[in-house]
């Protein structure tokens, strides 16, 4: 076993070696200039429509299955997630404060991505047996390129990840209760695969709905709590602003601490936490907004501008100003319970607040996970033998609260490359219909005004 666990850490090191982090990096260039930088341009149209969506006051004609904001909260289900805490903490530890910069760039760009993903998935999505609109990378793959094996490769590769996704969540949680409330695992695990279990055999309109009200709570409860750290340790925000740009570009390492950081190892753990986090170039975005109800492809991608942003500017920084302020860098800990130990040392109530966060935040996880299962069978088999998959997921949720997961990890590492590749080649040569699209909606809006 530990052989094969040396085996596929060392894939999986190939896989995500520089040449992927600078491929991800150039298609999020490539795109934030063939879109006039949608990222800019884009975003005070994108706040609008959120705040008019949410208000009410204007509904949006066209086709789908979830609202502009339900499939926007389903999305973000997805990519904030426990990586926002403790794959935020470990990008610091393991290249400095200088990271965190290199993570905003990743961000900067993963929205002109992210965006360029959600227009190509919208133009190319379908309806299944149910009536529902399902789309993501294997609909493009095939229907825009005519890539069908590589489709169906990608839907299997998809399906496996996000079981093995759900396997490390379920194990977080249970991890959490156990260490905070004092709950077994498997009575963890048996709780939440019933959580679980009742929304999705409710499908996708239920997850929505659910998502809707999810995510505002958890991110307000995390926020506040992180805001409180901050606050608590003002004076240290200065030194943790000025180190974040001092060692961002420190080319020597000359010491131990956050002196012994050069810029290589500050650039590659930033950018690879950052594209990890916000998930942009994985094909997942897509998938969760074909199911948007919208009129123009461009339109619902401008919430995928919204996503990055609220995932990387808002939740990853926020992680990471907690980490540089409370000193927990200075204590020989694991950086696994950097945000943990940062909240407990404010006030023993914060420990409970955090862990609700990473309960909330994992919950949201598995179950987009669990729609990234149903639309890639769906593909490969039908919507009849897909819907069986949600009982099949319970139990991957059950099991992964008792499991011990160093493999899986590294699974999941090869699968995403695996993943990202084929879907990074698929919108690169598409990029005429993201450029078309982009053109003739911002022509519309400007008539409109």
């Amino acid at each position: 076993m530990e052989r094969l666990e040396e085996i596929l850490k060392q894939v999986s090191g190939v896989i995500w070696g520089n040449y992927l982090i600078i491929t991800l990096m150039g298609v999020g260039i490539f795109f934030t200039l063939i879109t006039g930088f949608i990222q800019i341009k884009g975003f005070p149209l994108a706040i609008k429509e959120l705040i008019n969506s949410m208000r009410g006051n204007k509904e949006v004609k066209g086709e789908g299955t979830l609202s502009s904001v339900q499939a926007l909260c389903t999305a973000l289900s997805s990519c904030v997630g426990n990586g926002n805490i403790v794959g935020v903490a470990t990008a610091i530890a393991s290249g400095g404060p200088g990271a965190v910069f290199w993570m905003w760039l990743a961000g900067i760009l993963g929205m002109a991505t992210k965006y360029a993903e959600i227009v190509i998935g919208m133009i190319y999505r379908e309806k299944d047996e149910e009536g529902t609109y399902v789309g993501g990378p294997m609909y493009y793959l095939s229907k825009g390129l005519g890539w069908k094996k590589v489709s169906v490769i990608f839907a299997i590769f998809m399906c496996l990840q996000i079981s093995g996704g759900a396997l490390i969540q379920s194990n977080a949680v249970a991890d959490v209760v156990e260490s905070i409330f004092y709950i077994k695992p498997i009575f963890a695990g048996i709780l939440m695969g019933i959580l679980i279990g009742m929304v999705v055999i409710g499908g996708v309109k239920k997850l929505g709905a659910v998502a809707e009200k999810l995510i505002p709570i958890m991110t307000i409860i995390y926020f506040l709590g992180g805001i409180t750290v901050i606050i608590t340790n003002i004076n240290q925000l200065p030194y943790a602003i000025m180190s974040i740009l001092k060692y961002a570009f420190n080319t020597q390492s000359i010491g131990g601490g956050f002196l012994g950081y050069t810029m290589k190892e500050a650039l590659r753990y930033g950018i690879a936490r950052g594209l990890y986090s916000n998930e942009a170039g994985e094909g997942s975005a897509p998938v969760l907004h074909s199911a948007a109800i919208t009129d123009y492809p461009a339109r619902q991608g401008l919430y995928g501008l919204l996503e990055v942003f609220i995932d990387t500017i808002l939740i990853c920084s926020l992680t990471s100003f907690i980490v540089l302020t409370s000193g927990v860098m200075q204590e020989k800990i694991s950086p696994a319970i950097y945000v943990i130990t940062a909240f407990g040392s404010i006030h023993s109530i914060l420990k409970y607040i955090i862990g609700i966060s990473m309960i909330l935040f994992a919950f949201s996880s598995i179950l987009a996970q669990w729609y990234f299962g149903k639309v890639t069978l769906t593909y490969v088999f039908n919507s009849k033998k897909a819907s069986y998959f949600k009982y099949i997921f319970i139990i991957i949720v059950i099991i992964g609260s008792i499991s011990r997961l160093h493999i899986v990890w590294y699974l999941q590492d090869i699968l995403l490359g695996l993943m990202i590749l084929p879907n990074l080649f698929g919108i690169l040569l598409l990029y005429p219909d993201v450029r078309r699209e982009t053109n003739n909606f911002f022509q519309i809006i400007k008539k409109e005004k």
